[in-house]
């Protein structure tokens, strides 16, 4: 039962470090689209609590966002926070774009994969967990602004939540210490991911 206890502990402490850096991303995003200020804080909001309302779904649980009152209010809060920069002259800068998706997907990841622990499933299922919960905010953002999602064409994301998952999971006895290990992996893997100095394949085929 402690185990439980903790591991519940640290997926929400996880959440929440995500959600703030995801809504920063999703406005980051929206400013570069050029969105007015409803589609900045939907934008802000999808991006900061759709993985995990995707991951909570998927394992049968009520999305967290719905139990934990202060979820919604951290997405809000930083949504109307980078909004507001924006007014006072921010213009959603690269780098801010990128160490913002690389905190949120890195914070993100671990819980899908001791979620899947905590639930008795196997390894296959906290990888998918990972992937699906640090991608899927991030996933629905770029489709809401009509471009291909990053994950799909050019960032590391979903193979740093893999790997980060997989060890995780690997580690799920000691979940303090498998939540602050996946979290390093998978930030650091999709950080070089951001740099373009590390790319998976890219098939083109000549017609």
């Amino acid at each position: 039962m402690c185990i439980l206890v903790d591991i519940l502990d640290l997926v929400s402490a996880a959440d929440r470090i995500g959600i703030i850096a995801f809504a920063i991303s999703g406005v980051a995003v929206g400013l570069r689209a050029k969105l007015d200020l409803y589609g900045l804080a939907a934008l802000g909001l999808v991006t900061a609590i759709g993985g995990g309302v995707i991951r909570d779904a998927v394992i049968g649980d009520t999305p967290r966002v719905f139990e934990n009152t202060d979820y919604l209010l951290f997405a809000i809060a930083t949504t109307a926070a980078a909004i507001g920069a924006a007014i006072l002259g921010w213009h959603a800068p690269g780098p801010v774009l990128k160490v913002a998706d690389a905190i949120g997907t890195g914070a993100f990841a671990p819980t899908g994969a001791l979620l899947a622990y905590d639930a008795g499933l196997d390894w296959p299922a906290a990888v998918i967990l990972a992937i699906l919960t640090a991608t899927g905010g991030g996933v629905v953002r770029d489709v809401m602004v009509r471009e291909v999602p990053w994950v799909l064409r050019r960032g590391l994301n979903a193979s740093a939540s893999a790997l980060g998952g997989l060890l995780t999971f690997a580690l799920a006895e000691d979940p303090a210490f498998a939540l602050l290990v996946g979290f390093v992996m998978t930030t650091a893997i999709t950080a070089v991911g951001h740099t373009d100095r590390v790319r998976l394949p890219v098939y083109n085929r000549d017609r």
